[in-house]
């Protein structure tokens, strides 16, 4: 809603959800200092990719690979992990936008981790500041090397505090309780019934197109010539301990190579969800296991 009043300047998230995206704030306006996990890069070429292109994926039980002919690469989400730094227009924002903050608005967070932590101090003096949380404990620069470091937190409960509001409450309560003292209450009210609903038919529409794929993928099998062979020593093969090895019937070995090439056809394809309730798929499936655990 500020943005959509045109009075939010910047909006610094620690998350890597996207739910300010979904919340449908302009990219410009984000600032999400951890990345985000809604998009992709290749680790070799850079090459962009869509969170619904990694979904897709993982559902079919694949790495993420990059699908230009000149490169294998692996795609990687767009998250800051740790040790890793910043990105660069984190800091050129926070030199931008800070100094021209008119209402600095802290919401849900403990302000533990730097440099994000420290950030409360970087507006004028002069600006008020409100932290919407259900502790502010977290919030109060107490140690000597703290203060000295990084300046200090909040002050709620000094008595030289002109500027800082703590506000005890969820930050959804909190924001309700904000817009109804400015006169927003409606509006917010409004916008956030349209808003559920348009994701909920986003979410039924991509529901249905998942169970309409789904019987693609469970048909999607490997199939195997009948005249495959399997090597001799990948034929899992019990010994009669009556018989000399020397001496097995022929049609022992066409019964194992038989039964090695169901069992490949199976682990080949496990990721094809088969319907449950078949007893001979799922003694295959176990057999597919317990043969890829001993291979290992």
């Amino acid at each position: 809603m500020l943005a959509e009043k045109g009075v939010l300047l910047r909006h610094f998230t620690q998350n890597i959800d996207g739910l300010e995206r979904v919340a449908g704030i302009d990219p410009d306006l984000l600032m999400e200092a951890h990345g985000s996990n809604q998009v992709g890069h290749c680790m070799e070429c850079s090459k962009k990719y869509t969170n619904l292109w990694i979904r897709d994926c993982l559902k079919r039980d694949e790495i993420p690979k990059c699908t230009l002919e000149c490169c294998t690469g692996t795609i990687r989400p767009d998250t800051v992990f740790f040790g890793e730094p910043l990105p660069k227009r984190f800091s050129e924002l926070v030199d931008q936008d800070f100094e021209q903050c008119d209402l600095l608005i802290v919401l849900g967070t403990s302000l533990k981790v730097q440099p994000f932590a420290s950030l409360i101090i970087k507006v004028p003096e002069e600006t008020p500041r409100l932290y919407i949380n259900l502790e502010k404990n977290a919030s109060e620069a107490k140690h000597p090397l703290t203060i000295l470091v990084f300046g200090g937190g909040f002050k709620f409960d000094d008595e030289d505090n002109y500027r800082d509001v703590f506000l005890e409450s969820a930050c959804d309560d909190g924001c309700t309780r904000l817009a109804e003292l400015i006169g927003w209450k409606d509006e917010l009210t409004n916008l956030v019934a349209s808003e559920h609903a348009r994701l909920d038919k986003e979410f039924l529409e991509e529901a249905q197109k998942e169970a309409t794929e789904l019987p693609t993928q469970m048909s999607h099998q490997l199939s195997i010539k009948a005249d495959t062979k399997v090597p001799p020593n990948q034929i899992p093969m019990k010994t009669n301990p009556r018989e000399s090895p020397k001496q097995k019937p022929c049609h022992t070995e066409k019964k194992a190579e038989i039964s090695k090439a169901t069992i490949t056809s199976v682990s080949a394809s496990g990721s094809s969800n088969q319907k449950p309730g078949n007893d001979k798929k799922k003694q295959q499936t176990k057999l597919s296991t317990k043969h890829m655990k001993t291979k290992k």
